[in-house]
């Protein structure tokens, strides 16, 4: 995992980060908050490619943001672990189950588990927050769901819509 010997339990969360936005800096913000709370250290997974290059390579979206880019926000975010996973046809094939226990509990220590509303993973997406509040039962790890950020007209701050904005030309908007 890259973690020292001396962590036992982290405070993770998941996701592809693409172009850290404002929810994204949402769901890290509480992460690094809750993971001081209770004194384990806080840790961020993502992807390197997005998993659609993998799994679905003609929709692949275009991103936001570069690795070296996403890195130097997230250096800025007083998140004590980054954990970048190559993202490959045998990680796709993981069932979400699979993926919990053998990445997140096994390797990166897992305690406890924040997330976003919408979070999909694992096999064709079939892990999603109901299946982590299942599972964090059963496996005894706590999971907090964040709720979307939205901007001032209602509209949910995401990755796909900032995408929208720049290819509608709307930079303001974007930003």
């Amino acid at each position: 995992s890259g973690l020292p010997p001396t962590v036992t339990g982290t405070v993770v969360t998941v996701g592809t980060f693409d172009g850290v936005h404002r929810g994204h800096l949402d769901v890290i913000r509480r992460l690094v908050d809750r993971a001081r709370e209770v004194a384990m250290p806080s840790l961020l997974v993502s992807f390197d490619p997005h998993p659609l290059e993998v799994v679905n390579p003609a929709a692949a979206p275009p991103l936001l943001t570069t690795s070296e880019e996403k890195l130097e926000v997230l250096a800025e975010t007083g998140v004590e672990y980054f954990a970048l996973l190559p993202f490959t046809h045998n990680l796709a094939s993981y069932g979400a189950e699979e993926f919990v226990d053998r990445v997140l509990r096994a390797r990166f220590r897992m305690a406890e588990l924040l997330i976003g509303y919408d979070h999909g993973f694992g096999h064709r997406r079939a892990g999603n927050v109901t299946v982590l509040k299942q599972l964090g039962k059963e496996r005894g790890f706590r999971v907090e769901v964040v709720e979307p950020v939205s901007l001032g007209d209602g509209q949910h701050v995401s990755s796909t819509s900032i995408r929208r904005a720049i290819a509608g030309g709307d930079l303001a908007r974007a930003a």
